[in-house]
């Protein structure tokens, strides 16, 4: 029987908006703190990428071209993101490179059929080369989750100190 085991963290939000309103600045250190503690994450999340074109022709320039270069530099991270329910997330780590993006999740949300036959035939050829969806950042999904707990955590407590210092002046 497999054990999971998540670490909850509340009012981290809160945190960020309340020193907003004391110290701008200091909000903006803080971020960084908190993306900084989460740059070992995003280097794994980049390792799954193809060096080269993933398939013949994919290198052509445009807004779907496709380059490591510009995969690595798609890979980011923010702090924050969509609530779900109760729940906000601390960081999020987002592709914002369309062809990299395109690599990673084509043929997600149905499987190998897309709209088209050319659409069948690029998503088969993906997930014979590189599997299923989900090929690049989200490969590494529980690794990167685990790499980045211990940092962020103690990155979000050095804020919240920061946030009573500065709230007890």
């Amino acid at each position: 029987m497999p054990i999971n085991a998540s670490v909850e963290v509340y009012g981290v939000k809160e945190v960020l908006k309340e020193l907003g309103e004391v110290d701008k600045k200091a909000k903006f250190k803080a971020i960084s703190k908190v993306k900084a503690a989460g740059a070992p994450a995003v280097s794994k999340a980049r390792e799954n990428y193809p060096s080269g074109a993933p398939l013949s022709g994919w290198t052509y320039s445009g807004r779907l071209a496709y380059s490591k270069a510009n995969a690595d530099k798609g890979v980011q991270i923010q702090v924050g993101g969509r609530a779900r329910g109760e729940q906000f997330p601390i960081i999020t780590i987002i592709q914002k490179n369309p062809g990299a993006a395109m690599y990673d999740i084509a043929g997600f949300a149905n499987g190998s059929t897309g709209t088209k036959p050319q659409g069948d035939a690029f998503i088969n050829a993906l997930n014979a080369k590189y599997g299923k969806a989900q090929r690049g950042m989200w490969r590494n999904v529980k690794e990167i989750r685990k790499l980045a707990n211990d940092a962020i955590l103690k990155a979000i407590d050095e804020v919240a100190q920061e946030v009573n210092r500065k709230i007890l002046r």
